[in-house]
């Protein structure tokens, strides 16, 4: 029995570790629309089940996993809001929207990113100029994990001050998709 229990925990480890950020292949965000450089084929209805889901097709995209997206310069800031529950100032670090943006070769005029609720958040040039936002992956150095606020959360940096709370309803949390037109 004692075996068995062994042999268990030494399957669960192996799960868990080939899924954990950094290891795991497959797409964690995927940018579509008005792009000039794709690394994958056009939206297909049977493997793109989560995107069909949300009404999402494409003809071309670029897809990131983790290590894509952790191979881009990386950006740590300090993140604060005015809001009942939020914790405490939070360290957060990821890849700056805008080098998503040019890595996919975006040529649009606006994006909208996605969370996995379905909730977009349109961003015109002129939002997207007014901060320097992050798609952090790590929080206080942590993996953003799918079930909480991950795969990626759009935020900028406050440098510790306290943003105001309609400022942090729009950072999208659980972003997966951003479509750029």
């Amino acid at each position: 029995m004692r075996g068995l229990l062994i042999s268990a925990s030494i399957a669960t480890s192996l799960l868990f570790a080939t899924v954990s950020p950094g290891q795991a292949e497959g797409t964690l965000l995927t940018v579509s629309g008005e792009i000039d450089n794709t690394n994958r084929e056009a939206f297909d209805p049977f493997f793109d089940g989560f995107l069909k889901f949300h009404d999402k097709t494409f003809d071309k995209a670029h897809s990131f996993d983790w290590e894509t997206l952790a191979a881009l310069p990386q950006k740590t800031i300090k993140v604060n809001a005015d809001t009942e529950d939020w914790p405490r100032p939070l360290t957060m670090e990821g890849p700056l929207l805008k080098d998503v943006l040019a890595t996919a070769g975006a040529t649009g005029d606006s994006a909208t990113l996605y969370a996995l609720d379905g909730f977009g958040f349109e961003m015109d040039a002129d939002k997207m100029a007014a901060h320097e936002w992050v798609l952090a992956m790590k929080v206080d150095g942590k993996p953003l994990g799918i079930g909480g606020l991950g795969p990626l959360w759009l935020v900028y940096d406050t440098g510790g001050a306290k943003a105001p709370e309609e400022e942090e309803r729009g950072w999208v949390w659980s972003v997966f998709h951003i479509e750029v037109e």
